[in-house]
């Protein structure tokens, strides 16, 4: 009997010794241990690439340090790279603006036209830009439908067509593809606005206006915050689109003139060096929205 009591004894002694051994250890390294997997994900899939772009930018044919591909990108690529940013910036704008509207209106409006057009422009988001371009080619030749249309209203000369293969059919495309995606999120923070907020604006006399500026965009300035930062990526990261809407024509955007440096030069060094511009315009982005998240997050 005591033999037993004394081996239970000093079993509970070791399994307290090593629970006390480990118990400093579970609790802090289970959330590092959750977030590993994530961790790495980002580090094999984006940080090791960029870095791996980043450096080989700078590292000229003869195999040394150098600012040669940097040098030629300026020379052959200057005018593209403005393109891209003017571009970029002009669509992301209008189709702020558009998806703000659709979305006060979604918001607003209770009607039966406002629930149909709430299923319907939900379609574009779903649609690849490799669809979305070639249904812009349709609609947007010389003598597509938009020109047919113009012409039988004898607006245009079909002989003469008005042509969209270039900035503007680029922003046409880009505003309606993600002008909806936008609104989709707009629109969710909009949503969480609760009714009294806007029922007190209309008691004390405010009209629509001033509903949609005093209320519902200052309330709902994170979403919109993260559409736009989204939207601003995509774009400067399309290809399929530009490509196949305006090709090979100068100016072009800058996923092109990468495709063209690797596939008819082999040139990865100028490539990588055309990806470090388009790193830095969407960084500028990202770290205002990393601040301004940063910020909101001190505040709350």
């Amino acid at each position: 009997m005591d033999y037993s009591l004394k081996k239970e004894l000093s079993l509970k002694k070791e399994q307290k010794e090593v629970g006390g051994k480990y118990s400093h250890f579970t609790p802090h390294m289970l959330p590092y241990l959750l977030i590993l997997p994530a961790v790495m994900v980002i580090l094999l899939l984006y940080l090791y690439p960029f870095l791996a772009s980043f450096w080989k930018s700078f590292i000229g044919k003869e195999g040394i340090f150098s600012l040669s591909n940097y040098q030629k990108t300026l020379h052959l690529y200057r005018g593209d790279i403005i393109f891209t940013f003017g571009v970029t910036v002009f669509s992301t704008l209008i189709a702020t603006f558009l998806s703000i509207l659709l979305a006060v209106y979604l918001r607003l409006s209770k009607s039966w036209l406002a629930k149909q057009i709430g299923v319907l422009y939900r379609l574009p988001i779903f649609l690849p830009f490799v669809v979305v371009a070639q249904m812009m080619r349709s609609f947007l030749a010389p003598h597509g439908i938009l020109n047919l249309f113009l012409a039988k209203l004898d607006l245009i000369d079909i002989e003469n067509p008005l042509q969209f293969f270039n900035w503007i059919g680029l922003t046409f495309g880009f505003v309606w593809k993600e002008a909806p995606f936008m609104a989709l999120i707009i629109l969710a923070g909009f949503q969480m606005i609760d009714n009294t907020y806007i029922e007190a604006a209309k008691s004390v006399g405010a009209r629509l206006p001033q509903i949609i500026t005093k209320i519902l965009i200052p309330m709902n300035k994170s979403n919109i915050l993260v559409a736009v930062t989204l939207v601003f990526c995509s774009l400067v990261g399309c290809f399929s689109f530009p490509y196949m809407l305006i090709g090979g024509k100068t100016p072009g955007t800058i996923t092109i003139d990468i495709a063209h440096r690797v596939n008819y030069f082999g040139d990865y060094g100028v490539a990588n060096a055309l990806g470090v511009f388009s790193y830095l315009m969407v960084s500028l982005l990202a770290i205002y929205y990393i601040r301004s998240m940063m910020k909101r997050g001190l505040y709350e």
